[in-house]
């Protein structure tokens, strides 16, 4: 038996992350931890607590382990056999048990209206059927293998108390067993062709022509790619405003359902979409020049104020981006309502600089005026300055960036340094420090302690 404490420790852990695990079916807890524990709402899902009963559970099994081999033969069989009959029973158990589960997905209902709307209405109750047995064989199939797997360690470990294997094979086996386990559940989810070569990774999308003739244009532009908003193969080789991401920004998902998806040809003009990928009637890629887009920056004469948000994304459906900007009341600052700037044909804004972190512009303007930047407004981290002076960023046009810039030429500048990643740098480098004067400490006291023995 093994005596140390801190196998509660683990237990308590292990047990403690399944029941958070369960999510909407313990509520209760759940909504305890949503409500009151600080950062527990931003897991993306309530199972991803169990990588604690993923640490918990192993470190259990090796403690468990140890202590078989450490104990007195007399009490190895006595303790083998009740672990043994324990486990088994849950399984037997849970295998009788499943007549009591529904083994329903959370989709069902939606797949079964979605077939309900064929020809054959009887498909989309049959099909339902049919993986709910599914789910029922793959449920028995896993509770048989893990009780195939428990038998064979069993056998093992026995023949360890008769002396017919050593400590170090029987070690070996268990080590067998449980990486054939893991193999064979790992097969589920990765198999062969999972697999490639590294040059496949290191180019998943060969360019095409269409991209060939993209890549040509050396300036800072983007692409849209008409054939899905989440088709990666573009962003593999230019700068889209396409693409998977699972943390997207909620406000570019609302600008293309309400306006990019309805082909709003000035929402692509501002978010700087100088080319479009799209299908010709032979199949083949084609790539065509927006002539209209309105570049990375530029000045324009009218701020249209808006009360909400939903004011300005209908305010988009018919705004000339390039000479009027909308925006709302946010950080406690108001630009008016409306307000008129004198719009010079010579004032330029000039990107200089373009980095994910770091962009860089000069303007000239013969009179004071307002710039709006095909860049995402994202005020969390990044900074603006006019000629090493900080000033506010307006978020203007749902999305985008705007500043009011002073007559004269000047130098614009944003950087994205987020406070958090500040203080939390400030703490690692402490909590190293501090961790490096306890080793040394630490050392330092038992070297004392053992010249103070000997003398």
């Amino acid at each position: 038996h093994d005596k140390r404490k801190v196998k509660y420790a683990f237990l308590a852990g292990a047990i403690f992350s399944l029941l958070l695990s369960w999510g909407k079916n313990f509520s209760g807890l759940t909504d305890f931890f949503i409500d009151y524990i600080p950062l527990y709402d931003k897991f993306r899902a309530v199972s991803s607590i169990q990588v604690i009963l993923e640490l918990c559970f192993p470190i259990l099994a090796i403690l468990g382990l140890q202590s078989f081999f450490t104990t007195e033969k007399e009490k190895q069989w006595q303790s083998l056999w009740k672990a043994t009959a324990t486990v088994l029973g849950i399984l037997i158990a849970l295998f009788f048990m499943k007549g009591m589960f529904k083994f329903e997905g959370q989709l069902d209902q939606q797949l079964l209206q979605m077939f309900s709307q064929s020809q054959d209405k009887s498909f989309g109750s049959g099909f339902i059927n049919a993986l709910v047995q599914d789910r029922k064989s793959l449920y028995s199939a896993d509770l048989l293998r893990s009780g195939f797997f428990v038998v064979i360690v069993f056998i093992a470990l026995y023949m360890y108390t008769k002396n017919k294997l050593s400590a170090t094979t029987s070690i070996i086996l268990v080590g067998i067993f449980m990486t054939a386990d893991l193999f064979f559940v790992d097969k589920k989810y990765v198999n062969r062709e999972d697999f490639v070569s590294a040059r496949e990774v290191d180019v998943p999308f060969t360019a095409t022509p269409t991209d060939e003739q993209i890549l040509q244009d050396t300036t800072h532009y983007r692409v849209l790619d008409v054939q899905g908003f989440l088709n990666a193969k573009a962003s593999y080789h230019h700068k889209s405003i396409g693409g998977y991401s699972a943390v997207r920004p909620k406000r570019i998902q609302e600008l293309f359902d309400y306006q990019i998806s309805k082909n709003n040809m000035e929402v692509l003009n501002m978010l700087n979409v100088k080319y479009i990928i799209q299908v010709d009637e032979k199949g083949e890629e084609v790539a065509s020049i927006n002539p209209n887009a309105n570049g990375n920056a530029w000045f324009v004469s009218k701020i249209q104020y808006v009360n909400s948000a939903d004011e300005e994304m209908k305010a988009l459906d018919k705004l000339d981006t390039k000479n009027v900007a909308v925006t709302q009341d946010f950080n406690n600052t108001k630009l008016g309502d409306p307000k008129y700037f004198v719009k010079d044909s010579l004032a330029t804004i000039k990107l200089d600089l373009y980095k994910p972190n770091h962009l860089k512009y000069t303007s000239n303007n013969a009179n004071d005026g307002f710039a709006v930047f095909s860049e995402i407004y994202y005020p969390k981290g990044w900074k603006a300055t006019i000629d090493g002076k900080e000033t506010p960023i307006y978020r203007v046009d749902y999305t985008l960036r705007g500043l009011e810039i002073p007559k004269g030429k000047h130098t614009i500048e944003f950087k994205f340094e987020p406070e958090v990643v500040k203080t939390g740098s400030t703490i690692a480098l402490f909590s190293s420090i501090g961790m490096l004067l306890v080793i040394v400490g630490g050392v330092y006291f038992e070297r004392k302690k053992v010249k103070s023995e000997k003398s």
